[in-house]
């Protein structure tokens, strides 16, 4: 007999919070906006109702949080360090573990190599948390 413990609510909290700042945070800074929306469709990252999922199991949850939390420190740091050897293994290592946790997640380290070149139309995305809160 197998014995799974379910995910609690704080580590579905947590996953839906890193796939949040991925999506309005890492990814503006290198897809535009229609790129996005395309991944969006495309269910990358996207969390599975169905709560027979294997990411709704405790341990897969954790993987899932783990992977998500280094490849989010990777992607802040790529734009002020040099292409690294060790990061891409590490990116590498935590994609696979994202996709066995099942969690689409389509992207190589050198997808995020270069910062997107944004024209006056791109500098706001629809997807980037907003500098403030006033309408203008």
């Amino acid at each position: 007999m197998k014995v799974v413990v379910a995910s609690t609510e704080e580590q579905v909290n947590k996953l839906n919070e890193l796939i949040h700042y991925i999506y309005h945070s890492a990814f503006p800074r290198y897809f535009t906006d229609q790129q996005i929306a395309g991944y969006i469709d495309w269910k990358v990252l996207h969390f599975p109702e169905e709560k027979e999922h294997p990411l709704y199991t405790l341990d897969v949850a954790f993987r899932a949080i783990a992977s998500l939390e280094v490849i989010i420190s990777i992607l802040d740091v790529l734009p002020e360090q040099k292409k690294s050897s060790e990061h891409q293994e590490l990116f590498k290592k935590n994609v696979d573990n994202l996709s066995q946790s099942g969690l689409f997640f389509p992207f190589t380290y050198q997808n995020f190599l270069q910062p997107k070149e944004t024209s006056f139309k791109d500098t706001c995305s629809m997807y980037a948390k907003p500098a403030n809160q006033f309408l203008i």
